[in-house]
């Protein structure tokens, strides 16, 4: 015979669940209450409190079950997707209620949005591109016919950040490689041995496409003066009938700027700042131009996320990262900076950026040699019989050093501590973590940046499936 508090608890939980259980299934669920509520008199009139019903969420869920299941009249998978949908038609299960790693997953995994009701488009961007610094108002830039110029470090997504808002936007690239050799052929059209070429700059303007001016700074100065006009009359504020340009075409009338066009310029330094050794090849300009980009100059800069998905694995993160980023945000914030921790940092605490730096292309390298050694490790797993010889993270290490003269190395390793003994040590617990776990894949998961976790079936795809790799894999002769 049951006892009072399980009788007290089947009512509570019963009662709990009798609004949002579907309309067919309340006559029963009733009928179980009032039985148990008889049972319950025969034992007496003193009655504890029975405890509180769960509220809402997943415990609602899982009440409104339990109350079906407590009538004993049981239910079939059918029943058990109407309860849950009757009551999440209602009601949703709460934050609160989902594990950390899944609320993880869900914030890396899901994309930003942005509704433009006044350009009748949509933009759909992944978390990790919502995350470039300035995307957004970058976005605002180029749709109000704003010229945008990016400046940063060598290596350090400006390019990669333009060409993604040309396909957030669905926009066709033109690029232009700036240097002093930049012809106004190339820019503007003219006649070549092949008879007349269309300038860049005359494409875009017309067919509406981004011009991607990289490195800008680098171009002669009176040959940049042949992008004042159109960048004087890129904005959306002056009517398309009055934004024509011309061509060097003599046939061709003035062309009428499309209203997708867009300028997006990039530099490593702006132009007529101060002298640097890390960048010389830039050109004073004339301040006409620079006026044309006023108000929507932008500093790119590195990216913690981008950091991560470059180095991919996290020893490589933390050992060529560290805590630059936090380093940084105290260097500017006045406060006292944590002891520099990984390459990137330590060339900044000791200002050795004007030999090398550590670019997403310098985690990328380093990325891909430690991946010719893993793929090499389980090609010996398998029973291949594989050379010893090819790329390793100490010989990507030791190229990267040639750089830096003799002094300024020996200060690096002595700041760094990266041996070789300390680096292969690295690769080779990184390495043993895949080949000898029980479960490859969780052994590959285990090894990656924390923001790269959420795509480790992808990432472990690209690893594995490099046709370069398995070709210079040599058979010892």
């Amino acid at each position: 015979m049951a006892t009072r508090k399980e009788l007290e608890d089947k009512i509570a939980t019963m009662k709990a669940g009798l609004n949002t259980v579907p309309d067919n299934l309340k006559p029963n669920l009733q009928a179980k209450i009032e039985d148990y509520e008889y049972k319950l008199s025969q034992l007496g009139d003193e009655t504890p409190a029975a405890e509180p019903p769960a509220e809402g969420g997943l415990a609602a869920i899982a009440q409104m079950l339990n109350a079906f299941m407590a009538g004993g009249g049981g239910a079939d998978s059918f029943e058990v997707k109407q309860i849950i949908k009757e009551y999440l038609d209602v009601d949703k299960v709460k934050l609160s209620e989902l594990d950390q790693s899944v609320i993880d997953e869900i914030t890396k995994n899901q994309k930003v949005t942005i509704e433009l009701p006044a350009y009748d488009m949509k933009i759909e961007m992944k978390q990790s591109v919502s995350k470039i610094p300035n995307i957004f108002s970058m976005i605002d830039d180029v749709l109000a016919g704003n010229n945008v110029f990016l400046i940063g470090e060598a290596g350090g997504g400006k390019t990669y950040a333009a060409e993604t808002i040309a396909e957030l936007l669905d926009r066709r690239i033109q690029i232009i490689n700036c240097s002093q050799y930049t012809s106004p052929t190339e820019i503007l059209g003219g006649q070549t041995i092949e008879g007349y070429k269309e300038g860049k700059l005359i494409k875009a303007w017309r067919d509406g496409d981004v011009l991607i001016l990289d490195e800008m700074p680098k171009l002669d100065p009176n040959t940049a003066g042949l992008f004042n006009d159109a960048l004087a009359k890129s904005s959306k504020t002056r009517e398309v009938s009055k934004a024509k340009i011309n061509s060097t075409n003599p046939e061709e009338p003035p062309v009428e700027r499309n209203a997708k066009f867009a300028c997006i310029a990039t530099g490593n330094i702006y132009p007529n700042s101060p002298d640097t050794r890390r960048y010389v090849g830039n050109n004073q300009q004339d301040l006409s131009l620079l006026d044309r980009f006023s108000g929507s100059v932008y500093f790119v800069e590195f990216a913690d996320y981008l950091d991560q998905t470059s180095a991919r694995y996290n020893f490589l993160y933390e050992m060529l990262v560290g805590n630059y980023h936090e380093y940084i945000r105290d260097v500017r914030n006045k406060q006292t900076p944590p002891t520099p921790r990984g390459l990137r940092t330590v060339l900044e605490s000791l200002n050795m950026k004007n030999y090398a730096l550590v670019s997403y292309r310098t985690l990328i390298s380093f990325r891909v040699a430690f991946e010719y050694e893993l793929v090499r490790a389980l090609a010996r797993k398998e029973g291949k019989d594989v050379s010893s010889r090819g790329k390793t993270v100490v010989q990507n290490f030791e190229n990267y050093l040639v750089a830096f003269p003799p002094d300024a190395r020996a200060t690096l390793l002595s700041t760094t501590k990266f041996t070789t003994e300390y680096i292969d040590n690295l690769v080779k617990k990184a390495i043993d973590k895949v080949v000898n776990s029980k479960n490859e894949v969780n052994g590959f998961i285990d090894i990656l940046a924390p923001d790269v976790k959420s795509t480790a079936g992808k990432t472990r795809g690209e690893s594995r499936e490099w046709k370069i790799a398995e070709d210079y894999i040599l058979k010892e002769e």
